[in-house]
């Protein structure tokens, strides 16, 4: 049985446990052999698999099926809209705000105009297409979040994924609050290390929702990208003591920031888990 789970994150409605692990599993190994200094062979790695219970419920034949995209400007409610502006005013400055200038709105005609300038203040902090990833993110949190049902059934994929030998548990994304849940209510678990990347845990959105507190697990490390915008709130640290200061790990992802090969396979993973898992370093 694999000795380390990994939890992914958004957009992974049309995959697969199988296809994920195609590319975590190569990602890990390149992390480790990088941080061991020699070639290694690619680890036993296993996925907790969710994305599926996003997908819109089949409708009768000639129908399309329910549900929006995630990010569907059309047809948006005062209430989602509103949702949306909190989030982003969530991860900007009064003056990365007011510095937009009223230009700047003919670039977004299809967003809702309350929206206009906060999209374009944050993909200018973030990068291009920053603020859509980021508001993806974030919804596909409140829904695990605010739905009951939804949330049970993720957290039972997440239950049935690790077993007794997981000593490493990886949450990558909205992964990340999904693992961080599966810690706090299975205490009896066996998890030994916890690694938070590109993790929304310290949005605010995120905290007024789930339970902030000491998770029962030897070690929590978290990597973020600077330019990752759902990782944006910073130090998990300020909320979570248990993470100290040299457990807060910055990487650097490259043109990708929020990426997951780009976190697995970055020296810096690598040698978090070989903390735990030394023997994954053999040649």
């Amino acid at each position: 049985m694999a000795k380390l789970t990994g939890v992914h994150g958004i957009g992974m409605h049309q995959r697969g446990r199988h296809q994920l692990l195609a590319t975590w599993g190569p990602a890990l190994a390149d992390g480790l052999e990088r941080a061991a200094g020699h070639r290694v062979e690619q680890p036993s790695v296993d996925l907790a698999f969710y994305g599926d219970l996003y997908l819109p419920v089949p409708r009768t034949a000639g129908k399309a099926a329910a549900g929006r995209k995630e990010l569907d400007w059309d047809g948006l409610t005062d209430q989602e809209i509103t949702h949306l502006r909190a989030w982003l005013s969530d991860a900007l400055t009064p003056e990365q705000i007011a510095s937009v200038p009223s230009a700047a709105e003919k670039g977004y005609t299809r967003v809702p105009r309350p929206l206009q300038a906060l999209l374009y203040a944050f993909d200018r902090c973030f990068g291009a297409a920053a603020a859509v990833l980021y508001l993806g993110v974030l919804r596909q949190v409140h829904r695990y979040l605010a739905d009951p049902g939804l949330k049970a059934a993720v957290d039972a994929r997440v239950k049935e994924a690790v077993t007794p030998d997981c000593r490493v548990l990886v949450g990558h994304s909205l992964g990340s609050v999904v693992a961080y849940e599966y810690l706090r209510q299975n205490p009896e678990h066996r998890v030994e290390a916890f690694i938070t990347a590109g993790s929304p845990l310290g949005l605010r959105m995120v905290r007024e929702r789930i339970v902030v507190e000491d998770l029962p697990v030897g070690l929590w490390t978290t990597v973020r990208d600077l330019r990752d915008p759902v990782a944006c709130a910073g130090r998990l640290g300020t909320w979570w003591p248990q993470i100290a200061a040299q457990e807060e790990v910055v990487v650097d992802n490259g043109g990708d920031a929020h990426a997951v090969e780009r976190y697995l396979s970055s020296r810096t993973t690598g040698a978090l888990v070989l903390r735990t898992l030394p023997e994954l370093a053999r040649a």
